[in-house]
C-alpha cells in the first residue's frame, strides 16, 4: 500500500478529532473529491495528522499551500513518519466494503441529530385525577442556560444542562422509550420509559461561564477536554429532594423546550422513524394529584404492618411490592388494595374464620408453599393466591391518553384479581409447578440491582444447591441478587466514565441488604460462576422447622469450618461450593456407603499431582446414583460432585467391592465439614460432547503448522450442511432433530407429519421463522466465533488411570459412539491425537498425545464418556493444557489426520508459578467478602486480555509464540485465578503492550438484525457513522483491517447476509387456506368418520388451556430476558435460543438459553398432558433414531407408542375425549390471543402444540378403532361358527 501521512502543525490544543474532521471535509472530500482519508488529533496537542490511503491523493492535498482554519491560516507538510500499516489496512477494508456492497442493498442511512433548547427537566408519573389523564411532577430541575439542550442523536436522546454548578448529562436510549407525548402548551416532550435513564456528572464543569464557552467551542469543533471525563451517577443531584427515593418508580420524564422552530425540528425528529410519537395537551389539574415520595412512604409502612400484624402471606406481599417497586402501579393504588385485604383479615379474625397460622408462615414457617403456589390458594378470609397477583404484570398497560382511566382504579384492579383467582382455581397451572419440582427445580425470588434502582422479580425456576436443599420449607427466605446495568447486561467498561459512585452504591446494598415486605434480606454468599456473572445470594433470618433461629452466622457455620482461611477471595470460593448448582443429591447414609480416604498420586519429587481433584466409586454405588437420577441412562461412569468440603470427580473403579466411595483429601477436600450425609451431583459424563473449534484453538493450531485447507475443509462441510437445511423438508427435519428444537413435542416429527399430509411448513411464517432462527444462530456462531464442528473429535471429562496401565503421554479416549454425531468412529488405539482444553492462549496449550486402548476386561474398559490420563512421568498432562486439573474440567480431543499429521510444531507447555492468595492475617468477615465482590466487578479484565491476545496473535508474525502473546497468556491465567486468589493482574503490564486500536475483521460485530413483529428476523440497513453523533456512545468504535491469517480467511469465506438471502430466508408461499385451517379441516373430517364429533362442547375448556399456556409462555419471555421490563419473543422461547442483534450471545444469554430450552419443554409437557388428558412421559434422547429414515412405527413415533402403551389403561371414552379436546384446542388456537399488558401478545405456538396433540390422538383413535373393528369381526365370526 502506498499511503501517505500529512502533518498539520499550529492547531488549537482543544480542537477535537471530530472538529478537525469537520473542517477538513469541505476541503478534502468536497473540493478535491478524495474519500479515502482519516485524520487524527491528539489530546491537548497543537498538531494533528491526515492519513491518505493513496499516496497520489495525499500529494494532491499537499499541493494546496495552506488552508483557513478557525480564523487562521494553517500550513501542512509531509509527515516524517510512515503511515501505520494497520491503519492503511483498515482504510483499505472500509473502501472495499463500500465497493462490494450488494446493489440491491439499501444505501447507508444517515441520522441527523435534532437539537432542542431545554427550559426544564423533570421526572414524575401519570395519573387520572377525576378521570383526566395527566402528568404529575415529582421532581424538577429548572434550567434555561444557553448550554442546556436535548439532542436526539443516532440511537440516544442526550440531555445536558447545568444545575447549581454541576454539568449534568442524561442519556436515554431510544429502545427504552415506549412513547413520546408531544404537547404545545407548553412545548414539551413527555417520555414514558421502560427503564431508568443513565445519569452522569461531567467533571470540572462547575463554572457556568466555562460551560457556555465549552458549548460554543463544541459547536466550532473545539472541546475543553476537562469536560469530557464524567462520573456515572446513581441519581441526579437536587437542592431540596431525594431523587433516589422515587427514581425507580417515577419513570416518566418531561423535557420542556424552547418554542423556537419547534414544529420544524419536530418534523425532523419524526423522520427518524425510531420513536413512537403522539400528541396530547395535558389538562391543568389542581386537585386530586398524588406525589410519589408520600405514596411510597405510606405503602412501605403498610407493607411492614401487613407482614407483622395481619395474616397476609409474604409471597402475596412480595408481588404487591414488586408492582409498585417495578413501576407497574402507583403506591397509592396498591395501598388501597392492601387496606381492603387487611380489612378482610380483621373481619375474618373477629368472626373466627381466619386461620391464625397464616401470620406464622410469614415469620418462621414454610415459604415453599407460597413460593411455588402449590398450597397458597385463596381461603374465605384471604381471597387471592399469589398467582392472581402475579398475573397483573401481564395485564397492566402503560398509562396513556388512549387508556381508559378506570383501568388503574383500585376497583378495577380488584376485579382483575378476582377474575385471575377464578381462573387459577381451574387448577390448570398446578401440573406445571409440579413438573418443575419433579425436575429438582425450586422457585426462587430474584432481585435486580442497577445503578439507579432495585427491582423485584420472580419467583423463577432455579436449580437446587446445598443451602436450598437444607431448608426446603423456607426457600422464600433466600433470594438471588443480580448487579447489572439498567437493561440487565453487565456494566460496560468505558475509559471516559468513572463508575466509582456505582461501585459505592453496590457495596452499600451488599452491606445493608434489601428490605422486602417486612423482611431484611442480607448478603449470604456466592458461587464461582455467580461471581463472574455478578450475582450473589441474600437471606432473611428465620426459625427453621426445629425452631432454631437461622442467621448468616448459623447457616455458614453449618456448612463447615472457614475460620482458618485468611483470604477473602478463597474463603468466598470455599463457602461458594455450597451455592454450586447441584440438581440431584444421593443419601450416602441411607445407602450405607463406606467412605475411604486415599492418597494423591504425585510425581517422584512430589511437585506434581496427577490425581488432582479425582476420586473413585464402586459399581454398586455408581448404579445407586444412576437409579436416583432421572434420564441419566445406564452408561454414566463418572460424576462431578460436591460432598461436605470436597469437590471434584468420582470415576468408576470396577475392582472395588460393595458400596464404596474413595476421596483424596489433599486435592479434593477444600475445607473441614461435618455436612457429609448427601453426595451432591453437579454434572456427569452421560454422553460425549461434540467437539467444536474456537478462535483461540484455531490460532494455536495454525501456529503449530496445521494446514489451511483442513480448516477450510471442515468449515465448508458445515457450511454446506447449513445452506441445504431449508432446501428440502428431509434436511430440515434432520436439523431440527439434532438441534432438539421443542424436543418435548417432537417438533421435527410435526414437520414430517405435515409433509405426509401434503402440507408444506414453508406456507406458514411462524414455522419458517423457527427454522430460520436456529439456522442463522448456527451460521453466526460459525462466522463470528469460528465455532466449527469437527466430526473426528470429541469433548470429554478428564480422569486419571488408577491402575498404572497408561505410560507417560498416553491417554485412553472412551465414549459411546452411537451418541456422537457422525459415523464410523474408530477405536483410537496406538494413534496420535491432538488434545487441549479451553481457553487455550499459550502455544503449548495444545499437545500431541498417543491414544491407546486397554485390553479386554481391563478395569479401564468399564469407563465411558471420559478421557483417561496417565499417572506416570515428570508432569501430569492436564496441567500442561491451559492449567487444567481433574476436578471437572473437560478436554478436547481431535484425531482427524488432516490436523494431526500436519501439526509440524509442538510447543513446550506453560508452567506458571502458583500464586498465593491475598492474606489479610485474620478471620474473614462478611464485609471482607462483599468488598472483594465489588472489587472483582470493578477490576476483572479477563475479557479484555482474551480480546487483546486475539488481536496481537493476528498482528504479530510469530502469532501466539510472540513474547507479548505469551505474556498475555500468563496474564489471562492470573485473571482466571483472580476469583480465588484475590490477586488482580498488573494493569500497567497490560497498558505497556502494543496498542490495539486496529482490530482484525473477524472481531467485527455481525450485521445488526432484530426480530420484527416478534416473529421474523430482519437485517437492518447499513448505516454510516455520523460525525455529528460522536457523543452518542453505545461503546467504543473500533477500526477493522483485513486479516491474512486463517481466522480472517475463514471469516471472509462466509457471507452471512448472502447466505441468509439465498439459502436460509425463503419467501412464505401462503395461498388459500392456512396450514392450521387445513389441519383443522382434516381432523374434523376424521372425527366425523370416527364418530367423535363432540369437540364443540369442550371449546371453553380449550380456551382455558390456551390461556394457561399463553400465560406460561409470557412468564418465560419475562423470566429469561436480561431486561425484565422488555421480555423475549415467543420465537426465542419456542426455539430455546435468545437472539442477540449484534450477532453472538453473551455468556449470560448462552446460559439462559440452555435453561430456557428446558423450561419450554416443561411447559410443553404440561400442556400436552392437559390436552391429551393423560400423563405424558418426558422426551428421551432418541439416539437410535439418529439416521431418521422418516418412518414411524405403525404410524406413531416410539414416544407416542410408549405413551399409548403406558402403564395406565386408557379407556375408549378417555381417548375420544382427548381427541375431541385436541380438535377444540386447534380450533381456539386460530383465534387471536389476549393482549399482554405492556407488550402485544397474539402468541402463535399453541397452534403447533394443539395440532401435534390432535394428530397424535387421531393416530391412537384410529388404531383403537381398527382394534375394535377387528374384535367385532372375530366376535361375529365366532357367533356364526356356533350358530352352525
Amino acid at each position: 500500500m502506498d499511503g501517505l501521512e500529512v502533518f498539520i502543525p499550529d492547531l488549537p490544543p482543544d480542537l477535537t478529532q471530530h472538529g478537525l474532521n469537520t473542517h477538513l471535509t469541505p476541503i478534502i472530500t468536497a473540493e478535491l473529491g478524495i474519500t479515502d482519508w482519516v485524520c487524527n488529533k491528539y489530546h491537548r496537542k497543537t498538531f494533528g495528522t491526515v492519513t491518505f490511503l493513496h499516496r497520489l491523493h495525499g500529494e494532491r492535498f499537499l499541493a494546496r499551500p495552506r488552508f483557513f482554519l478557525l480564523g487562521q491560516w494553517v500550513k501542512c507538510r509531509r509527515s516524517k513518519n510512515n503511515p501505520d500499516p494497520f491503519l492503511l489496512r483498515s482504510m483499505l477494508k472500509t473502501a472495499e466494503d463500500l465497493r462490494i456492497r450488494d446493489e440491491d442493498e439499501q444505501l447507508p442511512t444517515r441520522d441527523k441529530k435534532v437539537v432542542f433548547e431545554v427550559r426544564s427537566f423533570s421526572c414524575g408519573h401519570y395519573e387520572y385525577p377525576d378521570g383526566n389523564f395527566t402528568y404529575t411532577t415529582d421532581m424538577e430541575w429548572r434550567t434555561g442556560g444557553a448550554v442546556d439542550v436535548a439532542k436526539f442523536a443516532r440511537d440516544t436522546l442526550i440531555i445536558t444542562f447545568n444545575y447549581h454548578g454541576s454539568s449534568i448529562r442524561v442519556e436515554i436510549p431510544y429502545r427504552t422509550i415506549h412513547e413520546i407525548i408531544v404537547a404545545e402548551r407548553p412545548t414539551s416532550f413527555t417520555l414514558t420509559l421502560w427503564e431508568a435513564p443513565r445519569f452522569f456528572q461531567v467533571i470540572d464543569s462547575g463554572n457556568t461561564m466555562l460551560l457556555e464557552l465549552g458549548s460554543l467551542m463544541s459547536r466550532m469543533g473545539i472541546s475543553n477536554r476537562n469536560t469530557v471525563q464524567r462520573n456515572r451517577l446513581s441519581q441526579l443531584p437536587h437542592v431540596s429532594g431525594n431523587h433516589e427515593a422515587i427514581l425507580g418508580q417515577s419513570l416518566v420524564y418531561r423535557i420542556e423546550v424552547s418554542p423556537s422552530n419547534f414544529n420544524s425540528k419536530l418534523q425532523n425528529l419524526k423522520e427518524k422513524e425510531k420513536l413512537t410519537v403522539s400528541y396530547f395537551d395535558f389538562p391543568h389539574v389542581l386537585r386530586g394529584r398524588t406525589y410519589m415520595a408520600d405514596g411510597l412512604k405510606l405503602f412501605t409502612d403498610l407493607l411492614d404492618e401487613c407482614y407483622k400484624e395481619f395474616p397476609v402471606h409474604f409471597d402475596v406481599l412480595f408481588q404487591f411490592q414488586a408492582l409498585v417497586q417495578n413501576g407497574y402501579l402507583l403506591p397509592q393504588t396498591v395501598t388501597d388494595l392492601l387496606r381492603r385485604l387487611c380489612q378482610m383479615m380483621r373481619t375474618a379474625r373477629t368472626t373466627g374464620s381466619s386461620s391464625n397460622k397464616a401470620n406464622e408462615s410469614n415469620g418462621n414457617a414454610s415459604g415453599l408453599s407460597g413460593i411455588d403456589g402449590t398450597k397458597k390458594h385463596a381461603s374465605p378470609s384471604f381471597p387471592f393466591s399469589v398467582g392472581a397477583v402475579k398475573k397483573l404484570f401481564s395485564q397492566l398497560p402503560f398509562p396513556g391518553p388512549d387508556i381508559d382511566a378506570s383501568t388503574f382504579t383500585p376497583d378495577e384492579i380488584w376485579s382483575y384479581l378476582k377474575a385471575n383467582e377464578n381462573s387459577i382455581r381451574q387448577g390448570t397451572a398446578k401440573e406445571l409447578i409440579s413438573e418443575r419440582i419433579g425436575q429438582n427445580l425450586i422457585m426462587v425470588y430474584k432481585v435486580q440491582v442497577t445503578p439507579t434502582r432495585i427491582t423485584l422479580l420472580g419467583p423463577e425456576p432455579e436449580a437446587k444447591n446445598r443451602i436450598l436443599r437444607k431448608f426446603p420449607n423456607h426457600i422464600d427466605f433466600f433470594a438471588r441478587v443480580q448487579f447489572c446495568e439498567e437493561d440487565g447486561q453487565d456494566l460496560f467498561f468505558n475509559t471516559k466514565v468513572s463508575f466509582d459512585l456505582i461501585w459505592k452504591r453496590f457495596k452499600t446494598v451488599l452491606l445493608r441488604g434489601v428490605h422486602i415486605a417486612g423482611r431484611q434480606y442480607m448478603f449470604l454468599g456466592f458461587s464461582h460462576s455467580s461471581l463472574r456473572a455478578h450475582g450473589v445470594w441474600f437471606m432473611a433470618t428465620f426459625f427453621d422447622h426445629n425452631k432454631h433461629f437461622q442467621t448468616y452466622a448459623t447457616v455458614i457455620a453449618d456448612l463447615g469450618k472457614f475460620n482458618k482461611i485468611y483470604s477473602p477471595s478463597r474463603c468466598a470460593a470455599r463457602i461458594g461450593q455450597a451455592f454450586s448448582e447441584t440438581p440431584f443429591a444421593v443419601d450416602l447414609e441411607e445407602l450405607g456407603v463406606d467412605i475411604q480416604y486415599i492418597n494423591d498420586v504425585k510425581s517422584s519429587d512430589g511437585s506434581r499431582v496427577f490425581s488432582d481433584g479425582v476420586g473413585t466409586l464402586s459399581r454398586p454405588l455408581m448404579e445407586a446414583i444412576q437409579a436416583a437420577l432421572p434420564r441419566s441412562g445406564d452408561t454414566t461412569t463418572c460424576f462431578q460432585i460436591r460432598w461436605g468440603g470436597a469437590k471434584g470427580m468420582l470415576a468408576l473403579d470396577d475392582t472395588l467391592e460393595g458400596m464404596v466411595m474413595r476421596i483424596r483429601p489433599e486435592s479434593m477436600v477444600k475445607f473441614e465439614s461435618d455436612d457429609t450425609r448427601y453426595l451432591e451431583i453437579c454434572d456427569m459424563g452421560k454422553k460425549p460432547i461434540p467437539l467444536v473449534l474456537n478462535r483461540q484453538m484455531i490460532k494455536i493450531l495454525e501456529d503449530m503448522g496445521v494446514a489451511e485447507d483442513w480448516f477450510i475443509r471442515v468449515q465448508n462441510r458445515e457450511m454446506r450442511r447449513l445452506r441445504q437445511i431449508t432446501a428440502s423438508i428431509h434436511n430440515t427435519i434432520t436439523f431440527l432433530k439434532r438441534q432438539k428444537v421443542a424436543e418435548q413435542i417432537s417438533f421435527y416429527k410435526f414437520i414430517r407429519r405435515l409433509q405426509k399430509l401434503g402440507i408444506d411448513y414453508r406456507e406458514d411464517a411462524f414455522l419458517c421463522s423457527i427454522v430460520e432462527t436456529v439456522v442463522l444462530k448456527e451460521v453466526r456462531l460459525l462466522k463470528h466465533k469460528a465455532r466449527i464442528p469437527v466430526e473426528k473429535g470429541v469433548t470429554l471429562f478428564g480422569i486419571m488411570d488408577e491402575f498404572g496401565f497408561l505410560e507417560e503421554d498416553e491417554i485412553y479416549v472412551t465414549f459411546e459412539k452411537s451418541k456422537l454425531p457422525g459415523k464410523n468412529h474408530p477405536d483410537l488405539h496406538d494413534q496420535l491425537v491432538l488434545i487441549t482444553r479451553s481457553p487455550a492462549l499459550h502455544p503449548g496449550d495444545i499437545q500431541l498425545s498417543r491414544a491407546v486402548v486397554p485390553p479386554p476386561r481391563h478395569p479401564l474398559r468399564s469407563l465411558s464418556n471420559c478421557v483417561v490420563f496417565s499417572q506416570k512421568g515428570k508432569r501430569d498432562l492436564p496441567s500442561q493444557l491451559s492449567g487444567g486439573d481433574l476436578d471437572g474440567d473437560i478436554y478436547n480431543i481431535i484425531w482427524d489426520k488432516g490436523a494431526v499429521e500436519t501439526s509440524l510444531r509442538e510447543f513446550l507447555p506453560a508452567d506458571y508459578p502458583r500464586v498465593s492468595p491475598r492474606n489479610i492475617g485474620r478471620e474473614v468477615t462478611r464485609e471482607d467478602m462483599t468488598d472483594f465482590f465489588v472489587e472483582f466487578m470493578a477490576t476483572d479484565q479477563l475479557g479484555v486480555i482474551a480480546t487483546k491476545h486475539m488481536i496481537l496473535a493476528d498482528r504479530k508474525t510469530a502469532g501466539t509464540v510472540d513474547d507479548e502473546c505469551k505474556l498475555l497468556a500468563e496474564m489471562h491465567s492470573t485473571a482466571v485465578d483472580y476469583s480465588k486468589s484475590g490477586i488482580p493482574i498488573d494493569i500497567n503490564k497490560l497498558r505497556g503492550l502494543t496498542p490495539t486500536k486496529y482490530r482484525p475483521e473477524f472481531l467485527a460485530p455481525a450485521p445488526p438484525a432484530h426480530i420484527k413483529d416478534k416473529t421474523e428476523i430482519v437485517f437492518e440497513a447499513p448505516r454510516e457513522p455520523s460525525l455529528e453523533d460522536d457523543e452518542d456512545e453505545s461503546g467504543p468504535r473500533h477500526h477493522y483491517y483485513r486479516s491474512e491469517k486463517i481466522l480472517g480467511k475463514l471469516y471472509r469465506a462466509i457471507d452471512e447476509k448472502k447466505v441468509w438471502k439465498k439459502d436460509i430466508h425463503k419467501p412464505v408461499r401462503s395461498h388459500g387456506a392456512s396450514i392450521w385451517e387445513q389441519l383443522l379441516l382434516y381432523t374434523k373430517k376424521k372425527s366425523v368418520e370416527l364418530g367423535l364429533c363432540n369437540w364443540p362442547a369442550v371449546l371453553e375448556d380449550a380456551r382455558r388451556i390456551r390461556e394457561a399456556y399463553d400465560d406460561a409462555i409470557w412468564s418465560a419471555t419475562m423470566e429469561y430476558s436480561d431486561n425484565f421490563t422488555k421480555g423475549l419473543t415467543e420465537l426465542e422461547v419456542f426455539t430455546g435460543c435468545i437472539f442477540n442483534k449484534s450477532g453472538v450471545q453473551t455468556r449470560r444469554q448462552r446460559d439462559k438459553s440452555v435453561r430456557l430450552k428446558d423450561e419450554y419443554d416443561r411447559i410443553a409437557k404440561w400442556v400436552e398432558g392437559l390436552i391429551r388428558k393423560k400423563e405424558v412421559a418426558p422426551r428421551e434422547d432418541d439416539e437410535a433414531d439418529e439416521a431418521d429414515d422418516g418412518s414411524d412405527s405403525e404410524g406413531m413415533s416410539s414416544f407416542e407408542t410408549q405413551t399409548y402403551k403406558g402403564s395406565r389403561e386408557i379407556s375408549h371414552e378417555d381417548t375420544f375425549t382427548a381427541f375431541e379436546l385436541s380438535i377444540a384446542c386447534l380450533q381456539v388456537s386460530i383465534e387471536k390471543s389476549n393482549r399482554f399488558g405492556r407488550t402485544s401478545g397474539d402468541f402463535q405456538s399453541f397452534k403447533i402444540v394443539a395440532a401435534q396433540c390432535a394428530l397424535t390422538e387421531l393416530e391412537i383413535a384410529c388404531a383403537q378403532h381398527e382394534i375394535a373393528l377387528g374384535a367385532n369381526l372375530v366376535a361375529a365370526s365366532t357367533e356364526t361358527r356356533f350358530a352352525h
